[in-house]
């Protein structure tokens, strides 16, 4: 039996069995902060999060092909293979490797930290129905700002292995020294525009604060 056998096989039994995380369901509108504090972020009554111990924010209403907001951030010489960013890097520089990163191979849901890796962004099947690489097209990149910080908004449509079009909105900047992307990506049909507001509202709350390094519990 190969290795991906067996990890498929695990990955079933652990949901057969009942033991997956499970997702928080978000009642009312609440704040989230990750362990770090690097940001806020009100989450929407209604959605639901996945469980993670990181930074790595990754929400959905109805599921997350229909719909997801995310937030990741890698260190500035990880983000793109093979560039080291530099901390002052101009928004439309970082917009050019985001779309070249989304081109070359669009990336998880959300890149998860190895401390995540019995979570349930490591059993979730997403290679099935994520845009695939290599069908992203550019609609629009313009300046922005998020809570002050210069940052680009990079507009893209894409395709999964379905035909099913995709459009996603990314809001990428430097913050606290390193990459950070807050995405919306959501089917053109039906649910791209049912949830825009909610996702305009998201950035409109959306705060960023300076990462805490010690003592940071509540």
């Amino acid at each position: 039996m190969s290795i991906k056998t067996w990890l498929a096989l695990l990955a079933i039994a652990v949901l057969s069995t009942g033991c997956a995380p499970k997702w928080q369901n978000i009642r009312k509108d609440v704040r989230f902060e990750g362990p770090a504090r690097a940001y806020v972020a009100t989450l929407p009554e209604g959605w639901k999060r996945a469980p993670t111990d990181s930074d790595v924010l990754l929400i959905t209403r109805d599921g997350l092909f229909l719909q997801q907001i995310s937030v990741t951030h890698h260190e500035l010489d990880e983000a793109f293979a093979g560039v080291a960013l530099k901390v002052d890097a101009a928004p439309s520089e970082l917009a050019a490797l985001q779309l070249r990163s989304f081109r070359e191979k669009e990336q998880d849901l959300a890149r998860y930290q190895d401390e995540e890796k019995e979570g349930v962004l490591a059993l979730f099947p997403v290679d099935h129905a994520k845009p695939l690489p290599g069908t992203v097209e550019r609609v629009a990149i313009r300046p922005v700002t998020l809570d002050g910080v210069d940052a680009f908004k990079l507009e893209t449509r894409s395709f999964n292995s379905w035909g099913l079009e995709y459009v996603s909105q990314s809001v990428g900047f430097i913050h606290e020294n390193e990459y950070w992307l807050v995405r919306y990506l959501a089917p053109k049909l039906h649910y791209a525009q049912l949830d825009q507001a909610t996702f305009d509202k998201f950035l409109a709350d959306f705060k960023l604060k300076p990462k805490c390094r010690f003592f940071c519990g509540d």
